[in-house]
């Protein structure tokens, strides 16, 4: 019987959310949107292939899910399905009859972010003189410049393919010319971050724009997932040995033969598969919340993901007690390694915040959100479009990130904004002062 009541309400639920997505405009995308696009991907693809299965596993850190036993975490997987239409039902989007007032100088200036950020982590991590990745990131963090290029470059890296979808909906370029510029923007920062979630983002920018070719989309979709999937298997050892022997391409092909080597004498899992693609992961450490918060040991934390977003840059010597990276405090708990960030999507962080009262508390944090974006700059559509890649990146980050994002984002908005209103003219690549007449 709850093997057929979980079905049902899955395929119901299903259902909706894909006749959501086909409905929404991507030249009108918001917030919301990227709620769902977001949850499209990092949980309903994964939460499938579990009910199929039965069983999620994580052997590294030795947690299971059952999603015909474990029915509280289950519980909450489909109320989501239900919970993020309706908000998009009651709160819509900018009526089509509004005209767009986007700065046209936000989309050079996030391209210019986004590489700025690469570069100056490659700068700082020193890779270029060779040495092991982690090695390298955690002597960078001396560095008290470190952290906020690393939360720009995060923000920045999902901004870039937000601006290049804008720029393909109002008709400046080709799909084919942003598609080719993503894909360049990607290797870049592949090769200077070696970070591969931007090959996700620009999936999802690929997908999006072939939203109305249905057929094309599907056949796009399976073969980038497939080859997302051998790439994301071996990037960590990849990543690991890349530059251990100096940046060089002979380095880099060494360590590619050498992951390859090693991934084919491993026998491959569907857990791995997954994981590597959509962070499946994130759904079972969901379900390690579910049963250990709430107790003696570890109370619910209250408010603390509204109050983490805007306290990410307060010194923790003015606020000692401020809330902690709930990522990092996962990875203590679970895995007893205080370095160690474990994500658990939007549910595991307002699970652990109000129990059962979660579907208030995340909706109250998600339509926060939202209006703060709808705040920043209401009649530009590329801002838009960007709080709606913020919102898909949320699914995979802990609550300072969306803090982080619209921060960034609504410094830029003022600074175009001031540069536009004062005596500064742009012209070309250089900037100067208008004579008065």
């Amino acid at each position: 019987m709850i093997y057929v009541l979980v079905w049902l309400f899955f395929l119901a639920g299903f259902g909706i959310n894909c006749a959501v997505l086909a409905r929404m405009d991507i030249a009108r995308l918001d917030f919301l949107d990227g709620i769902l696009i977001g949850h499209a991907y990092y949980i309903l693809v994964p939460t499938l292939v579990f009910l199929l299965r039965g069983l999620a596993e994580v052997p590294e850190l030795a947690l299971s899910y059952y999603p015909f036993k474990d029915l509280g975490t289950t519980a909450i997987l489909l109320g989501g399905m239900y919970l993020f239409p309706l908000l998009r039902l009651l709160f819509k989007q900018v009526p089509s009859h509004v005209s767009d007032r986007s700065d046209p100088r936000m989309v050079p200036s996030v391209i210019a972010l986004f590489l700025v950020t690469a570069i100056a982590s490659f700068a700082l991590t020193g890779l270029a003189g060779g040495g092991h990745w982690q090695g390298n990131i955690d002597t960078a963090f001396a560095n008290p410049a470190f952290l906020p290029i690393k939360y720009a470059a995060n923000v920045a890296r999902d901004a870039v393919f937000a601006v290049l979808l804008y720029r393909v909906a109002v008709g400046a370029v080709a799909i084919r010319s942003a598609v080719l510029v993503g894909i360049a923007l990607s290797l870049f920062d592949v090769f200077t971050t070696f970070n591969r979630i931007t090959a996700v983002y620009l999936l999802l920018m690929v997908l999006l724009l072939l939203k109305d070719r249905p057929w094309r989309m599907l056949l796009t979709g399976v073969a980038s997932l497939s080859m997302l999937s051998v790439l994301s298997t071996l990037w960590p050892m990849f990543r690991g040995l890349a530059t251990a022997q100096g940046y060089t391409l002979q380095s880099f092909a060494l360590a590619w033969d050498m992951a390859w080597r090693s991934e084919q004498a491993k026998a491959g899992s569907l857990e791995a598969s997954l994981n590597s693609v959509f962070e499946s992961s994130n759904i079972v450490v969901l379900d390690w919340i579910v049963h250990n918060f709430g107790t003696l040991d570890r109370p619910y934390l209250a408010f603390a993901m509204f109050a983490r977003p805007v306290t990410l840059l307060l010194p923790g010597a003015l606020w000692p007690g401020r809330p902690e990276n709930f990522g990092l405090s996962l990875g203590e708990a679970i895995a007893h390694i205080p370095s160690l960030a474990l994500n658990s999507t939007l549910y595991g962080e307002s699970y652990a915040n109000f129990g059962w009262f979660w579907p208030l508390g995340l909706s109250a944090f998600v339509l926060l959100w939202h209006g703060v974006y709808r705040l920043i700059a209401p009649q530009s559509r590329v801002v838009q479009i960007m709080g709606a890649f913020a919102a898909i990146a949320m699914w995979r980050f802990d609550a300072s990130f969306i803090g982080c994002a619209a921060l960034l984002t609504g410094g830029m908005v003022v600074s175009l904004r001031l540069l536009r209103i004062s005596r500064i003219k742009p012209s070309g690549r250089f900037y100067w002062a208008q004579r008065r007449a």
